[in-house]
């Protein structure tokens, strides 16, 4: 896969594998090249600057890093590192959620191979972690073969996660903003008429729900949730709009929690991480 495959029709790369403890995001790159080179361009900071960001003070053993992606930041520890071979670190997001990464360089026939994994406990952001991580991985190829790195757009990025979504079964998980307002798209293991009395619960808990558009359909044992939401200004990085979508991301992971019987209580924390999000140009 290369970088076009954001320019055309959205294709999956990845693979997301359920597990018994959670999921697996796969993805494998061969390369024409040796792993010496591969392993550079995956450990080089100056040159993992050009594919994923500024990292500080580098990737070591044992020891944490920071990670500048421009809008995001993330922090994490190396915990496996062999020269070469094989790094894997923690991967902690703005947003709390911490998962584990791992990467192995394999000398191949014809050049090297490029594996990475991530492990999740759930499927919260999986369909949109895959879309953008092959978009970076798109920006390490680039990168390797000596050329600057093509960007995708927001529309192309929703595209590619909409396609992983639906290949995978995994619900959407961020909400975003078009022209008319706010717009969540989420699938609930349940009947449509159990989901829409689990989302009116939490939307009244909430203080959500009087301007909101709730459309619930059914396929195959599973709800479709679309939510749309009108929403001043129409821009999701104004805090009217962030908060809204943090308030309406909130319910509807707390509808999941009703419909799964867990017990849910409002995180303070949890819904100012989730405003920080939003309003910083995820979006």
């Amino acid at each position: 896969m290369t970088e076009s495959s954001f320019l055309d029709a959205p294709v999956t790369a990845g693979i997301i594998e359920r597990r018994a403890d959670g999921y697996a995001l796969v993805f494998d790159r061969p390369f024409d090249v040796p792993p010496a080179h591969v392993w550079d361009v995956l450990t080089d900071p100056d040159k993992v600057a050009r594919w994923l960001g500024t990292v500080e003070p580098g990737w070591h053993l044992g020891k944490e890093y920071r990670l500048d992606m421009g809008s995001t930041k993330i922090t994490g520890t190396v915990l496996q590192m062999t020269p070469g071979l094989s790094l894997q670190f923690t991967w902690e997001d703005p947003l709390g959620d911490e998962s584990v990464l791992d990467w192995q360089v394999l000398e191949t026939r014809g050049g090297s191979l490029l594996q990475f994994r991530t492990f999740e406990d759930t499927a919260d952001f999986l369909a949109e972690g895959a879309a953008g991580w092959q978009g970076i991985l798109d920006a390490f190829d680039a990168v390797a073969a000596g050329r600057d790195p093509v960007g995708a757009s927001m529309e192309q990025w929703q595209d590619l996660r909409d396609a992983y979504a639906e290949e995978f079964g995994v619900s959407p998980t961020m909400g975003h903003v078009d022209a008319e307002g706010i717009v969540f798209e989420r699938w609930y293991a349940a009947d449509a008429g159990e989901a829409g009395t689990a989302v009116d619960r939490a939307a009244s808990d909430l203080g959500l729900g009087g301007e909101a558009s709730i459309e619930i359909t059914d396929d195959a044992g599973r709800a479709r949730v679309l939510v749309r939401q009108p929403a001043g200004g129409g821009n999701g990085g104004s805090e009217e709009v962030s908060g809204l979508l943090a308030v309406w991301h909130q319910a509807l992971d707390a509808a999941g929690d009703h419909l799964a019987g867990n017990p849910w209580h409002p995180s303070s924390r949890r819904l100012a991480a989730l405003k920080t999000f939003y309003g910083s140009g995820n979006l």
